[in-house]
């Protein structure tokens, strides 16, 4: 099935040079029909590809889609609007700590990935405790040959210094520094228009399930 048209590409191609309430007032049904309609049915499918291999999402797509109006109370960037469309499918919720799957969509590219992102000290301390308890299981996982030629790593920011039981097994663990766990990968924007575009994207997210695996595991077992 195919999802988007060219006035998709279009319309965010356009919003980059024209981000403001005007323009986005005379192109809304525009963004209601090839953007948020498409998007929406993109995402509600796509959760029906994931849930084959990973049947403790159960998000609906309404609660995965980010809305596309910024917010720009504490940004110097005062754009009123995204210059994309995402969706972060979890188990219930967009806004829970839980290792999901992301997609987004630009005028330039298809993003997909997933992981956790935003960690409270808590949990980021159990799945440190996971890495350092199961170093050889997540090894495993990360030199798999789908998951390193999809997403080549796990991506997030670090810390430079840890404290103990953590500091002294960072140089030979290095992913003990990390404080988000993400992967991520980018299509060029004309992968949209394939006929498989959910079954493409679940096969892309379906390489790195077993990270999503290790990383439920690590909030769970430390609970």
């Amino acid at each position: 099935m195919m999802y988007f048209n060219q006035d998709f590409i279009d319309f965010f191609a356009e919003l980059a040079s024209n981000n403001h309430k005007a323009w986005f007032d005379e192109n809304r049904g525009r963004y209601e029909k090839n953007v948020k309609v498409a998007f929406k049915q993109f995402v509600t499918d796509l959760i029906l590809e994931i849930q084959k291999f990973d049947p403790e999402i159960l998000i609906e797509a309404k609660n995965a889609i980010f809305r596309i109006n910024r917010d720009v109370r504490f940004s110097k960037n005062k754009n009123p609007y995204k210059n994309n469309v995402g969706a972060y499918i979890s188990r219930i919720s967009k806004k829970e700590e839980y290792p999901g799957y992301y997609v987004q969509l630009d005028a330039e590219h298809l993003w997909v990935g997933g992981g956790l992102y935003e960690l409270t000290t808590d949990s980021l301390y159990k799945v440190r405790q996971e890495i350092l308890y199961n170093e050889a299981e997540l090894k495993k996982i990360i030199e798999d040959k789908a998951f390193k030629d999809s997403y080549q790593e796990i991506l997030g920011a670090k810390n430079k210094i840890l404290k103990t039981p953590f500091k002294e097994h960072a140089v030979e663990i290095p992913y003990l520094l990390n404080k988000q766990f993400y992967f991520m990968q980018k299509f060029p924007i004309s992968t949209v228009f394939r006929d498989d575009l959910t079954e493409f994207v679940a096969n892309e997210l379906l390489k790195a399930y077993p990270l999503n695996r290790f990383l439920r595991m690590a909030l769970e077992e430390g609970s």
